[in-house]
């Protein structure tokens, strides 16, 4: 403890200078590695936002290819339905055509449904 009773004028200040060189650099250091956190945080938040959207984006595809696959189902019971109505013999038989293929369109749940889905001759 001698030599800081020895110091000059001068030595505390480089002495001074030197602590604050010390606490500059920490503060540096302390700062850089907020900001590479900061960078790995938003890289993370990035990465989740775009997984996010890809997800999205792969469920409104799937979406898309349903209703795609129900529409040319549809278009399919329609253009078969307008064959048979076209080519029935008479009007009932046109008429159970078409009763059929609502049926076959929409998951009804009436007797008449039923009766075309149990009778063999009825059902395509």
């Amino acid at each position: 403890m001698n030599w800081l009773r020895t110091l000059t004028a001068t030595g505390w200040l480089a002495v001074a200078c030197l602590a604050l060189a010390l606490i500059l650099l920490t503060m540096c250091v302390a700062d850089d590695r907020q900001r590479a956190a900061d960078r790995t945080r938003q890289a993370d938040a990035h990465k989740t936002l775009t997984e996010g959207r890809t997800a999205a984006a792969q469920d409104a595809s799937a979406i898309r290819d349903r209703a795609d696959a129900r529409d040319q189902f549809t278009a399919s019971i329609v253009t078969q339905a307008e064959k048979e109505i076209r080519h029935a013999p008479d009007r009932n038989a046109a008429a159970d055509a078409a009763r059929r293929r609502v049926c076959q369109l929409s998951d009804y749940r009436d007797a008449q449904c039923a009766v075309f889905r149990a009778d063999p001759g009825r059902v395509d």
